[in-house]
């Protein structure tokens, strides 16, 4: 996207909608003609009717009901044009945030996992749902429907007070200006205030989210207080600068309120001199201070108008800001490789399925990988052990593009990974994470999220395999079993062995197991061990392991070290052979 301004954004998004926002401006202006003409029959009602001497009291009284029934016709005409724009408004209105929010959590879904490091998802939440979307109905609405009939009310009823009298308009256009000189200053003083209540909330929101994320930590950890402590301050915050925002909206438009009181006793005063000295009628008096009551309205509204799209300009900033980050993963949009062809391309020319070609990467400021070159062949095993923070995860993330490598290239089936669409490539690899993401819903559900349209056969296939029916059949609700936020009601194995089954419906050609057996009592760990050497001999499994014994029967294991492989080979070659595998080896059979 790129950077436009405030009214091009809000055209570009509304484009879609701008026959119901057209609509909704033409019978807002429909409106104000109403609105103007209602006080200007005022002076007919007086005049002609109630001090018009010249005819009898039964005509008089006459006129003035005629003038009273056209009053109410043109009340009930308002009323109609005021209801069809506003619907019309509100269907614009809401295809607007509609489109503004859609493409939004489109957007983010394609960022990698870079910029999801640096951002929460409550602060993400709060873009789409919260003030920043909030602040920008609460402006279009008031601009769409308000903003049109106020003005064709203002230009109409102001014609009329020229004709009435031009001292009195003179006077009346004295308090416009100084109200529009206060107005201008206070819109930037209301935006800066506003900007910052935003971040302060911004803030506010990515705290809450982590914390209730993590309420399970919080309680076993039992720093129950601490979290409260920080959450006041948070609030405290939010308090403090809500109040100063409001109050001082208060006071800027307390300012334009007085100017506009003390010109209208001005008003009253030059318009009593006129109808002593000037020969203004009492009629026409009630008629021009009905009409300036529609203007300084007009301009209150104008001004209140003024002062939300501070608040609208600073959530759509925030909003477009996110809306302007370039993904570091991006697509080819020409050229793109069908993966299924290449990979049997890659097999009739015995060419691995996975490489690296002196690979370069790392976090923000702290190198992982530097010149790092592997090979993968198909339907082979391989286990990747080593310390924390080694690099074996990493590799799995870059062949899955979450991060972009910074240089030299990842091929599968002997072409770089960005020669395919990131959807054929994720969908190519299942992965079994060591603490599995279970969302709400059913564990049926949980599985089948993988491959939506498999059939119940391929589901109950796949529990098998991962050995999910032996603790499903024994919930009240079987597969139906609910399962809470993130696992919530089953177990960290119950979990990996339903993240296992979701792997395995995907129907993957590669496999990746990060540390899927941690959480594994020893009687599951034995089953799914026999799971996942049945899987590898139809696909090329990586398995990523803490417990050594987990990559016991993979044909190959890599020993990585500070982003480098500085052994290599089989269970038993490596366990008889001095270095890094064999202390590591030494120190499991300790801490057993």
């Amino acid at each position: 996207m790129e950077k436009r301004g405030f009214w091009k954004t809000i055209y570009e998004y509304s484009k879609k909608y701008q026959r119901n926002l057209v609509t909704a401006v033409l019978f807002s202006l429909l409106t104000g003609i109403a609105v103007a003409v209602q006080p200007l029959i005022i002076k007919y009602i007086v005049d002609d009717g109630i001090q018009n001497t010249a005819v009898e009291p039964d005509m008089r009284i006459k006129i003035a009901v005629f003038y009273c029934l056209i009053y109410v016709g043109v009340c009930i005409f308002r009323m109609s044009m005021w209801a069809i724009g506003y619907r019309n408004m509100l269907q614009g209105l809401e295809g607007f945030l509609f489109r503004i929010r859609s493409e939004f959590f489109d957007h983010i879904q394609t960022l990698c996992m870079r910029f999801y490091d640096h951002t929460s998802s409550g602060e993400l939440f709060n873009y789409i749902m919260g003030s920043p979307t909030a602040n920008l109905k609460n402006f279009l609405q008031q601009f769409s429907m308000n903003v049109p009939y106020q003005t064709v009310a203002l230009v109409i009823s102001l014609s009329a007070m020229l004709s009435y009298d031009w001292l009195l308009t003179i006077v009346m256009l004295l308090i416009v200006i100084v109200s529009i000189l206060l107005n201008h200053h206070s819109r930037k003083k209301i935006k800066k205030l506003s900007g910052d209540l935003l971040q302060s909330e911004s803030e506010a929101s990515k705290y809450i989210g982590d914390v209730l994320h993590g309420s399970r930590a919080i309680k076993m950890y039992a720093i129950e207080d601490d979290i409260y402590t920080n959450f006041e301050k948070y609030m405290s915050t939010l308090k403090n600068k809500g109040v100063s925002l409001s109050f001082t909206q208060w006071v800027e438009n307390a300012k334009p309120e007085f100017t506009q009181n003390f010109g209208t006793a001005l008003i009253y005063f030059v318009g009593a001199f006129s109808c002593i000295y000037r020969g203004l009628t009492v009629g026409e008096l009630v008629a021009f201070v009905s009409s300036m009551g529609i203007i300084l309205n007009s301009l209150n509204l104008w001004f209140n108008v003024n002062l939300i799209r501070s608040n609208a300009e600073a959530g759509l900033e925030r909003i477009t800001t996110v809306l302007n980050i370039q993904t570091t993963t991006p697509e080819k949009t020409e050229h793109l490789r069908d993966i299924e062809i290449e990979k049997e391309k890659a097999k009739r020319n015995q060419t691995p399925c996975i490489a690296f070609h002196d690979v370069s990467f790392g976090y923000d400021n702290r190198k992982i990988l530097e010149h790092f070159n592997c090979k993968m062949e198909y339907n082979h095993s391989y286990g990747l052990v080593g310390a924390s923070g080694s690099g074996k995860s990493t590799i799995t993330k870059l062949i899955m593009r979450l991060y972009e490598v910074e240089s030299g290239e990842i091929k599968i089936h002997n072409r770089n990974i960005k020669d395919f669409s990131l959807h054929d490539l994720r969908k190519s690899i299942g992965i079994v994470p060591q603490d599995p993401f279970m969302f709400q819903g059913s564990i049926i559900e949980n599985i089948r999220i993988a491959c939506p349209q498999a059939g119940m056969l391929e589901i109950m296939k796949a529990m098998e395999t991962a050995r999910v029916h032996e603790f499903v059949n024994e919930l009240p609700n079987g597969w139906n079993t609910i399962v809470g936020e993130d696992g919530y009601g089953i177990s960290g194995g119950q979990k990996q062995r339903i993240a296992i089954a979701r792997a395995i419906l995907g129907k993957p050609d590669i496999l990746i197991f990060d540390e899927a057996t941690s959480a594994l009592d020893n009687v599951s760990e034995k089953y799914i061990q026999s799971a996942m050497e049945e899987l590898m001999k139809t696909h090329t499994v990586i398995m990523i392991a803490h417990r050594l014994t987990t990559v016991k029967n993979v044909d190959e294991i890599f020993v990585f070290d500070q982003g480098k492989i500085v052994q290599r080979g089989n269970f038993n070659e490596l366990s008889q052979r001095e270095g890094l595998f064999q202390d590591m080896l030494n120190m499991n059979a300790e801490d057993e």
